[in-house]
């Protein structure tokens, strides 16, 4: 099977969470697909594993709310999806996200409710490194999007793969923190594998992306600087 990078006219690529309220566009092939098995992302994600797409930042581009839509089978077409009011009330919902339309994509919805912005919610959780993990996830559903993580900050998006259109479209690279890794989860697709993280980001990485790769360590300088003042740690 083709590697993403090798796949024509793939990216741009459109992705969003269940409800439709919040879309974003992928603009670019990922830097770097990892397949992530400690036990934070497991208990993130509720699975067994998170596959997060490590791009720049800069190459997500927040998109308007569009009607809530699933894919049927891999491969498959985008289906419509809906909410009916009464099962939401009888499994104590509650909250009824308004389905956005074409007509009223910044101002209301079908039913009557105000949207809120396309752009996510950011929200720092606890991380297992104590310096915290930055979510963004949409302000109705609460699905999270993509992750920001100490190492470069804000500069560099870890993309969750399953949010995408065409998820399908895109393996991972490698597999990291396999020490924490559920024994039923068979890793036999030849990928590289790790039981912590990998020494090397750029001994992994297609000699295309390492100027990519470079740009996001050189925007990052300033906030590792500054995180480095705060941490009380030396370094270069």
């Amino acid at each position: 099977m083709a590697h993403y990078s090798e796949k024509k006219n793939l990216f741009p690529m459109q992705g969003g969470c269940p409800c439709g309220h919040t879309r974003y566009q992928l603009n670019l092939a990922p830097i770097i697909v990892h397949c992530c098995h400690c036990a934070s992302c497991q208990r993130q994600t509720g699975s067994a594993f998170a596959i997060n797409a490590v791009v720049e930042a800069g190459a997500i581009t927040p998109l308007g709310p569009e009607p809530a839509s699933s894919i049927t089978g891999a491969g498959g077409s985008l289906e419509p999806c809906g909410v009916m009011p009464a099962f939401a009330r009888l499994t104590g919902g509650g909250h009824v996200p308004p389905i956005p339309t074409a007509a009223a994509a910044d101002e209301e919805g079908g039913t009557g409710k105000k949207l809120p912005p396309a752009r996510p919610h950011l929200i720092t959780i606890p991380s297992p490194s104590k310096i915290g993990l930055t979510v963004a996830q949409c302000p109705v559903c609460h699905t999270v999007l993509w992750n920001y993580y100490c190492g470069q900050g804000s500069h560099a998006a870890y993309l969750r793969v399953g949010t995408l259109d065409a998820p399908w479209e895109i393996d991972p690279d490698v597999h990291i923190f396999t020490s924490t890794r559920r024994k039923f989860v068979a890793l036999d697709d030849g990928k590289p594998q790790f039981e912590g993280y990998y020494p090397s980001r750029a001994e992994l990485c297609r000699e295309e992306v390492l100027p990519r790769l470079d740009a996001i360590e050189e925007a990052a300088a300033g906030y590792r600087a500054e995180l480095r003042k705060i941490l009380g740690v030396s370094g270069t």
